[in-house]
């Protein structure tokens, strides 16, 4: 396989994980998953996905998932020691993959980004910011837990910026645009450093998905200017 996403750990958040990127475009023959256990990995070549069994701190567990020609890897390991000893063994293998991996406690997160990881999700943390908007604002709180269930509903989805937006501005986008993306900075949608939108920007946007409209997610096809994901 080749730019393929490994995603390490078959529990609640590495289900989630992948369901999420599949309802966003992604194929569920580019994903392998490693997990300790075999009946995880069992359940996950169910469900569509390929399955490597061991542990993913051992770069020969790492290599039998070709972490090496990976494009994307997520860490959704149970214990935050073994996500950074992840990171670091798959960040050796792969320098130039796009490494995202949860942690339970916030305290972690900047050793796990000194490990490699180029994104981390504090899970505790954003259940709790979670718990605590929908307690004091029930409707944002429905509105978020929207947002974060991908395939229905609002979703918020990466794109390109296609030909027709080029010159103008974020508001002037047939899709609610939340940020754009300029280079290596996120620009909040009313930043005066926008100007009008580039062909090289992308755009994080709003949009409403169900089952008669697919969004372009991860290069869901269908969508105009988004390329499609190179095949495994």
């Amino acid at each position: 396989m080749r730019d393929h996403t490994v995603v390490v750990g078959f529990g609640t958040k590495g289900r989630s994980a992948i369901r999420t990127a599949c309802a966003a475009g992604l194929r569920k023959e580019q994903v392998v998953v490693i997990d300790p256990g075999a009946k995880a990995v069992d359940t996950a070549k169910a469900e569509g996905y390929e399955g490597v069994v061991g542990d993913a701190t051992r770069s020969d567990v790492l290599r039998r998932a070709e972490v090496q020609r990976a494009g994307r890897i997520i860490i959704a390991t149970q214990r935050d020691d073994t996500a950074v000893l992840v990171a670091l063994t798959a960040r050796q293998l792969n320098p130039g993959a796009k490494i995202v991996a949860a942690v339970r406690e916030e305290e972690n997160a900047p050793l796990l980004k000194q490990s490699g990881a180029d994104e981390v999700i504090t899970s505790a943390g954003a259940a709790g910011r979670l718990l605590g908007l929908s307690v004091l604002s029930p409707a944002a709180g429905r509105v978020m837990e929207d947002l974060i269930q991908q395939g229905d509903g609002l979703d918020l989805v990466e794109r390109p910026v296609t030909k027709a937006e080029a010159g103008r501005g974020p508001r002037e986008t047939a899709d609610l645009v939340v940020s754009v993306v300029r280079g290596h900075r996120v620009l909040a949608y009313d930043d005066p450093a926008i100007g009008v939108l580039q062909l090289t920007d992308r755009l994080v946007t709003i949009v409403r998905v169900g089952p008669d409209r697919v969004h372009a997610g991860l290069g869901a096809p269908g969508m105009p200017g988004v390329p499609p994901l190179p095949p495994a």
